[in-house]
């Protein structure tokens, strides 16, 4: 667990200025919100709109490596998931996943959040940021769908506030479109949003239902849309 816990401080610190040098170059990227990402003491969680396989670089690609904020983690599906044949099984879902960051989520709980969250719940208590993508994969016609209570019980359980994320610019983004330029990428980071905020002052007394745990996503992925709707 120490190991994987270093390497994606360790590999994220180390490609940071070429995906931001090309990102800059290529997709001419823009950041929106920064302020609303200083002055946090510990981890936060990045809840961010999925449209691209781009998406797990481009958070820590444009923020400061070295801020308290990172490395980023990040949720996965169990490698039986990823169908894929030969070395990529060892990216999907494999090796390099785990390097980078990304730790499974447990499938086949019922809802039991505690079990299927446990790894992301013990990062974020050891002050460490999480990124997760509530949809649960890409979108399939560029539009934001519904996120999933996931991310909502993170948020109740840790006590860390959700940063929302809306990218846009790289839906359906080919090689070559991104090599001859012809996306435009912003990434906006919007203002907290907290615990009590969500759940109301009384949110540490009484475990929410899943119903709230939903209406409380509901609001979260409505904040990433009128973001996503406004860049």
């Amino acid at each position: 667990m120490i190991f994987f816990a270093i390497t994606p401080f360790i590999l994220q610190t180390l490609v940071y200025p070429f995906t931001w040098v090309s990102l800059s170059f290529f997709a001419k990227i823009r950041i929106l919100g920064k302020e609303n990402i200083r002055g946090h003491k510990h981890g936060v969680i990045f809840a961010v709109n999925h449209a691209s396989e781009l998406d797990p670089i481009l958070i820590p690609a444009t923020l400061d490596p070295f801020s308290r904020l990172m490395p980023m983690f990040y949720l996965a599906r169990e490698s039986a998931f990823y169908e894929k044949s030969g070395l990529a099984k060892y990216i999907y879902g494999g090796l390099f996943f785990k390097i980078w960051g990304a730790y499974p989520v447990t499938v086949g709980t019922r809802g039991d959040y505690e079990h299927a969250l446990r790894h992301h719940i013990k990062i974020l208590e050891r002050g460490k940021s999480i990124c997760i993508f509530p949809e649960g994969g890409k979108t399939k016609n560029g539009e934001i769908g519904e996120g999933k209570p996931g991310v909502a019980y993170l948020l109740w359980r840790t006590g860390r506030p959700v940063i929302p994320v809306a990218i846009r610019g790289h839906y359906q983004m080919s090689a070559h479109r991104f090599l001859t330029r012809k996306h435009s990428i912003t990434v906006s980071y919007g203002a907290p949003i907290t615990k009590e905020e969500l759940f109301g002052a009384r949110a540490d007394a009484i475990s929410p239902t899943r119903e709230e745990l939903k209406v409380a996503t509901q609001v979260i992925m409505s904040r990433i849309r009128e973001m996503y709707e406004g860049i």
